[in-house]
């Protein structure tokens, strides 16, 4: 009887965390209970981390510190895709959307803009991935 009502705790609890998430955002959940992304996660799962909280986190993230070119918290960037002798990678955050450079080889042939709801899940699961650690690493604040 005690591990069902237990349980019953725990999923209320679960549920309430993840109403405050969708509704301050991530960014702000953690900075207010003072939760480390691991203890969010233990809590409430990573699978239920929606398109719409990362991005938001991404966005919190983003007009906490500025945008910011991925090499300034210590990470690669981001393959996005190639063609032939050609390949593109996400090297920079910004506020609404993400640059991509092209290179040839060796040769950097410039960059292009794509906004941030133009991006496939993968892709912002890979930059909610890279920000979530630089946060918990303290990596931001350096910028």
């Amino acid at each position: 009887m005690r591990t069902l009502i237990r349980q019953i705790l725990n999923e209320q609890k679960k549920e309430k965390f993840l109403n405050d998430i969708n509704q301050m955002g991530l960014f702000d959940f953690m900075k207010i209970t003072g939760l480390s992304y691991v203890k969010v996660f233990q809590l409430v799962g990573d699978d239920l981390f929606t398109r719409k909280i990362m991005t938001k986190f991404i966005k919190d993230v983003i007009n906490e510190y500025g945008p910011f070119g991925l090499v300034e918290i210590d990470e690669d960037p981001i393959f996005y895709n190639s063609s032939g002798d050609e390949f593109r990678e996400i090297s920079y955050l910004g506020k609404e959307k993400v640059s991509i450079d092209v290179y040839h080889g060796n040769n950097n042939l410039g960059d292009f803009h794509v906004y941030y709801p133009n991006l496939n899940d993968n892709y912002i699961e890979e930059i909610f991935d890279v920000l979530i650690k630089a946060y918990q690493n303290g990596k931001l604040d350096n910028i």
